[in-house]
């Protein structure tokens, strides 16, 4: 390109590539921090959503383990109590899993550390029920100690302890073995009443004799000193889909909530968010049902009993391992993304896909289409699993 002159700069046309040059070269930076700054957000939800998955999660850990811990046996004839009222309508629109239907029913042997109602709730999803005395809100649930027959306490060497002057709700269990070698554990009462008030020994919650052996189990350590609605706490797992949830969540997800249900009749039941953007809760038993040590599986373990009477003796004694899986949404939406299926008539499966479809929820690509839209592939699907192996039962 020629020049009309020494130092009369450039020709328009210079002038022209050059900007074109520049123009080009912004754009491709300018498309390259749009993606990085996309990656990046992606990035964080992920991690947001894990971090917010395994804080929650581990709650939910820690309460299936501790199932059953602090249960008695036996209760006495014609007992009665209330965990949940009638009204209660944890998941709205499912009457199925309405909290009430897994109260202790009058007649029950004892109170069964799991109850479960099986694709029954939201998006087909298990709702689950855990009981035991370590599941309320207060730490001095955790807590137990010996009761002699001049009701003294004694210590069980365990943080925090139990002491006497406090104004714990506690209950008591009567402990030992029968005539036939059974393990005995059976709920001590006075007057029909089951509550234990530290503050306040009452004597007749004490052993007759000096070989007897009782224990006491912390409940509550409310400022109020009622009586206790249940002789153990309550956690109810389920997923519903409140009206806040997130925007970033997919419109056919919800949230994984633990409900505890308070002893003051007032309060009714607390509830916790666990998990957002939740689609799905399978829970499935190991159960080795007839003792030759190879596992059965089951969506739920009062299949195939003629009585709920005895739910809690099975659960003891043929119970093995406990499995949650959970099916959520990870991170935002990416229209980049396409979720990987080999095959369409299994495209998520929650669940082991080694076990038989009956304990486990197989989602199809039509069904996925059918509840979370056309576009769920562009949302990153994971699922959460929890193994635990009972051991308070």
């Amino acid at each position: 390109m020629r020049r009309w002159g020494r130092g009369q700069g450039y020709a328009l046309v210079e002038l022209v590539v050059v900007m074109l040059i520049f123009a080009v070269v912004m754009t491709l930076m300018s498309s390259s921090f749009a993606t990085i700054v996309r990656s990046t957000g992606q990035l964080g939800k992920r991690t947001e959503t894990e971090i917010g998955g395994l804080i929650g999660l581990e709650l939910m850990r820690r309460d299936l383990e501790l199932a059953g811990f602090g249960l008695p046996y036996s209760l006495s004839e014609g007992l009665n109590y209330v965990e949940a009222d009638e009204d209660t309508q944890l998941v709205p629109g499912f009457p199925d899993v309405k909290a009430s239907n897994f109260n202790d029913r009058p007649g029950l042997a004892a109170p069964p550390a799991f109850r479960v109602a099986s694709d029954a709730g939201f998006n087909g999803s298990d709702y689950l029920v855990v009981k035991g005395t370590p599941l309320g809100d207060n730490p001095v649930c955790r807590s137990w100690c010996y009761l002699n027959y001049s009701a003294v306490t004694r210590p069980s060497r365990v943080e925090p302890e139990l002491k006497i002057g406090t104004k714990t709700r506690a209950i008591v269990l009567r402990t030992g073995a029968s005539a036939s070698g059974e393990p005995v554990r059976e709920l001590v009462t006075s007057s029909g009443d089951f509550t234990f008030f530290l503050n306040n020994v009452d004597i007749n919650f004490a052993p007759l004799r000096r070989s007897d052996s009782h224990i006491v189990y912390a409940v509550a350590n409310d400022k109020d000193d009622g009586d206790l609605n249940f002789p153990f706490n309550r956690s109810d797992y389920y997923i519903s889909r409140k009206s806040d949830i997130s925007p970033l969540c997919n419109r056919g997800t919800g949230t994984l909530y633990k409900a505890a249900f308070s002893h003051n009749q007032d309060r009714g039941a607390t509830k916790y968010p666990i998990l957002d953007c939740a689609a799905d809760m399978q829970v499935v038993f190991y159960m080795d049902t007839n003792h030759d040590g190879t596992t059965d599986y089951h969506p739920d373990p009062a299949d195939g009993l003629f009585s709920l009477k005895d739910l809690a003796k099975y659960l003891r004694e043929e119970l093995k391992e406990v499995r949650v899986y959970i099916l959520a949404q990870q991170g935002k939406q990416d229209p980049g993304y396409r979720y990987p299926v080999s095959n369409p008539d299994k495209a998520i499966v929650v669940g082991d896909p080694d076990l038989p479809d009956h304990v486990g929820h197989i989602w199809s690509a039509q069904a996925m289409s059918a509840t979370f839209g056309a576009d769920w592939r562009t949302y990153r699907w994971k699922i959460y699993t929890i193994v635990v192996q009972p051991k308070n039962l």
